[in-house]
């Protein structure tokens, strides 16, 4: 959870601002009172943290660096099942793999739905963005599209455009190393282009690179918990924007901008498959199924389209980053990763699909990387349906759950020394993350870092193949260290997170070179060879 807003960020500074407190204040003590007095239930809500008045909780979630392990603690407290409230907005933690397992995948008709979002939905979103769509048969038919594209058999069709995007990003690590946040940023978006539009990205300099990164910009600002008043307290959304530093002129000015370079995309793939010049991808064959025949026009394909743009592109890229984060804490890492490298690839190739049976150091790396930085703050927020029961607690209809994976993956009963990074958790773990996300106890699954129920991540195919085809490659090239100062000594990376949804390392240095000069021949010779197939 990133750094909540403070409150003049949110409603503006002046007597206008008094004045939208107060108004806040009173809507607030009226909800309270009528879900607090009119039902008895709520004496059963699940145990958690005080709150204050009117606020609540909120202030004990304002901290994004201090959250992670607040979160943790309350589930070491509390148990499996926390509550915590927002003004009048419930949330409960599901803080154990059994509480995930029960009303997640059990439960899942009634669990899979979004809370309402006025801006970052309704008006930011024109109501068209899958991810943050409520669950209905709307949902349920473009989420059969991603299943059509992303599912295990589907995903193996883009290994070559997997292959080649990491041979070039060897390359750009071994030209210019000091780019590597956006060497990571630049693949990830160019495998998803690729693979849903055909089109690569070739550098991050490149115009649909910066559209795209654009568009995830306003997809992190409006998905910020607590960055918008009027989506931590729906009610607020009938009170003039003005009070609420005119949340709705904002969304619009993101929508304008989004589904403008959505439909730019969409329009020029259909001409394109018009022309007959579209190279075989996802939103082509899309298009020649005719979409409008089921209902779904330009503006809605444009968003279903770029919506798998927007969920490949910066997640994969946050991973890698916080890969290489945590190889510059943990040198003896890459030490055992080198050595299982050395003795099951060599030294006269780079690593390939046929070796990862075999890499089971490098499989554990890709693991306890999703444990110790999944790849989002909490996931996205889903919403029961229904008001519902579990073990003598009460969760209220509309209240918005949390997949607490700080709490699960930094349980010290499970994980010993949770906040190291010690791939060795794994080693004697045989099932991939896509088989454990179906495990039938959940104290078998190796990390929560996927989600669970109706909307767990469908791309874990093409995600866990870009995790292991780069990070296997970059350890059988690269040495990497702490980058040192004029003195010599070394500079500790900055382990925060940058304001948003995703779990985005801040920026940091670190000193990446090539092995040895015969991996940097490797890694220059694949990459021309490989460029040159391509192109011919």
């Amino acid at each position: 959870m990133s750094t909540l807003l403070p409150i003049n960020n949110i409603l503006g500074d002046g007597p206008l601002a008094i004045r939208s407190l107060m108004i806040i204040g009173v809507l607030v003590i009226l909800m309270l009172v009528i879900t607090t007095f009119g039902d008895s239930r709520r004496k059963k809500l699940p145990p958690g943290p005080p709150g204050l008045p009117l606020l609540g909780n909120f202030l004990d979630l304002a901290d994004s660096e201090q959250v992670r392990s607040k979160v943790a603690s309350w589930a070491q407290k509390y148990g499996g099942l926390v509550y915590t409230r927002i003004a009048e907005v419930d949330y409960i933690w599901l803080s154990s793999p059994n509480t995930v397992k029960d009303l997640m995948d059990k439960k899942s008709s009634i669990y899979s739905s979004r809370p309402r979002m006025p801006f970052a939905m309704d008006v930011a979103s024109g109501g068209k963005r899958q991810l943050l769509m409520p669950y209905s048969s709307e949902w349920r038919n473009i989420r059969k599209y991603s299943h059509q594209l992303l599912n295990m058999n589907a995903s193996k069709a883009y290994q070559p455009i997997q292959d080649y995007e990491s041979l070039q990003m060897m390359h750009d690590m071994m030209t210019n190393p000091a780019e590597f946040y956006r060497h990571n940023q630049r693949y990830s978006a160019s495998v998803i282009m690729t693979i849903a539009y055909g089109i690569r990205v070739p550098t991050f300099d490149s115009p649909i690179a910066k559209d795209i990164y654009v568009v995830l910009d306003h997809l992190t600002e409006m998905t910020a918990p607590g960055g918008h008043a009027v989506d931590s307290m729906p009610s607020l959304r009938y009170l003039p924007q003005q009070l609420l530093g005119n949340w709705r002129t904002k969304g619009h000015k993101f929508y304008e901008h989004d589904s403008g370079v959505y439909l730019s995309m969409w329009n020029n793939l259909k001409k394109r498959v018009d022309e007959g010049s579209c190279e075989p991808c996802f939103c082509r064959d899309f298009y020649l199924s005719d979409p409008a025949k089921h209902g779904i026009d330009d503006l809605s394909a444009a968003y279903i389209c770029g919506g798998l743009v927007e969920a490949g592109s910066e997640t994969t890229s946050s991973s890698l980053n916080n890969f290489l984060l945590a190889l510059c804490q943990y040198p003896n890492v890459v030490q055992r990763a080198q050595e299982e490298l050395d003795r099951i690839v060599g030294n006269t190739r780079m690593p390939s699909w046929d070796d990862e049976p075999d890499l089971l150091y490098i499989r554990a790396i890709i693991k306890e990387l999703l444990r110790w930085r999944p790849v989002n703050k909490f996931g996205m927020f889903h919403s029961v349906t229904e008001d519902d029961w579990y073990k003598g607690q009460f969760i209220p209809k509309d209240s918005i759950i949390v997949l607490n994976w700080w709490a699960i993956h930094y349980d010290p009963e499970r994980y010993p020394e949770p906040e190291k990074f010690k791939p060795e958790r794994y080693l004697k773990y045989k099932l991939s993350a896509a088989d454990a996300i179906n495990v039938k106890d959940p104290l078998d699954r190796d990390h929560f870092a996927y989600g669970a129920g109706r909307r767990v991540c469908p791309g874990v195919h093409v995600a866990e193949r870009s995790l292991f085809i780069n990070i296997a490659r970059f350890l059988w090239g690269f040495n990497i260290s702490k980058k040192l100062d004029a003195q010599g000594s070394p500079i500790e990376p900055d382990d925060g997170m940058v304001r948003g949804l995703l779990s985005v390392p801040n920026p940091f240095e670190c000193d990446i070179r090539p092995r040895t000069t015969q991996h940097a021949t490797i890694i220059a010779n694949e990459f021309r060879a490989a460029t040159e197939k391509y192109q011919g």
